[in-house]
């Protein structure tokens, strides 16, 4: 049976509530020697606050919803690693729900982490979210009052706070790259059509390739779905469209360029340049190493918790998103037009 309270305090003789106080560091006159006698007993019986019945009291659970569309994506996985442990250090324990870039699954987890009573939420909304969506999500979160932060995916919604990147300049820092390589047929794999990060990546190709003076060829985009099979399945159409390069809107889809060149007997960077957007942990172990667009990881998850932590302690100034910057990391998967091998 579970140990409560009351064992602690029969142990060492003192009341439950003197008892409380010092296991909560609350202000009390409990001596020295007498604390330490409760945080052994405390210890000898493996006891545990009962978060149930502290969050009827405190109104707070110390818990953070945490949804994601998809946690096999390693960019997002390598996000919530960071988010747990900063929400670690202040107290708070993260409970997952994975939507599998589902609206409907969006809004199930959102009913399942209010009725468990979390603190705050912590959202990347599914690909197929839209304008109608938008409407009953700000019902759910206002009308139960919950804060929440959105991350990644923004929904323009000036109440809402985001934490986002700036993914248009991400998306014009790869195509430039390859432009400034002497590449011109440069396929790109576009998230969903759908998803807002995968059309500003889209933007800053068309941007970059404006700035050049290169004609935008839409026959030179394939939708892809941000998934490794969405990368492989686009690149035989783009091979037959004479790309000499690929952006890949995400690292996820790159890997699926590299495992189908791989297929077709093409040598990467010989015979096809490739830069990808994410620069999560696999992209430098690949061979070659993957030439892509880092997100501060980071940065984003812990400035993702502090916006939640000044959300509930009430000290959130203003609405104003966060947006942080890419950078290009160059490693070995583009070359010069000029040195790259005729396509067989």
């Amino acid at each position: 049976m579970r140990s409560t309270i009351k064992d602690v305090a029969k142990a060492v003789g003192l009341s439950t509530t003197t008892v409380s106080l010092v296991l909560n560091n609350k202000p009390n006159r409990t001596s020295a020697a007498k604390r330490e006698a409760i945080f052994q007993a405390a210890k000898d019986f493996d006891y545990r606050p009962n978060r149930i019945a502290v969050s009827m009291v405190t109104k707070e659970t110390h818990t953070i919803g945490l949804i994601l569309p998809d946690i096999s994506n390693l960019y997002f996985s390598e996000l919530a690693k960071v988010i747990e442990e900063e929400c670690k250090k202040y107290g708070y324990t993260v409970l997952y729900g994975n939507t599998s870039d589902s609206v409907e699954s969006d809004f199930e987890y959102l009913n399942i982490f209010i009725d468990s009573n979390v603190d705050a939420i912590i959202i990347v909304l599914s690909a197929s979210f839209n304008e109608a969506d938008k409407v009953h999500f700000d019902n759910i979160i206002d009308n139960n009052n919950i804060p929440v932060i959105i991350l990644d995916r923004s929904i323009n919604d000036k109440n809402k706070k985001s934490v986002l990147l700036d993914q248009q300049l991400g998306g014009y820092l790869a195509t430039n790259y390859l432009i400034n390589l002497g590449h011109q047929k440069i396929g790109c794999i576009t998230g969903p059509k759908n998803v807002t990060s995968a059309n500003e990546r889209l933007r800053g190709y068309i941007l970059a390739l404006s700035e050049a003076g290169i004609p935008f060829d839409e026959n030179l985009i394939a939708e892809g779905d941000f998934s490794v099979e969405g990368g492989a399945r686009a690149l035989p159409y783009l091979l037959g469209q004479s790309v000499t390069a690929v952006f890949a809107s995400n690292d996820m889809m790159a890997i699926g360029v590299y495992r189908e060149c791989h297929r077709f007997h093409l040598q990467i960077p010989q015979n096809l340049s490739v830069v990808g957007f994410d620069d999560i942990f696999l992209s430098e172990f690949l061979e070659p190493p993957l030439t892509t667009i880092s997100q501060p990881i980071v940065q984003l998850a812990k400035e993702t918790v502090n916006q939640i932590l000044l959300l509930l302690r009430g000290e959130a100034s203003d609405k104003e998103d966060v947006i942080f910057k890419p950078v290009l990391k160059v490693r070995g998967s583009a070359i010069s037009i000029t040195t790259s091998l005729k396509i067989i």
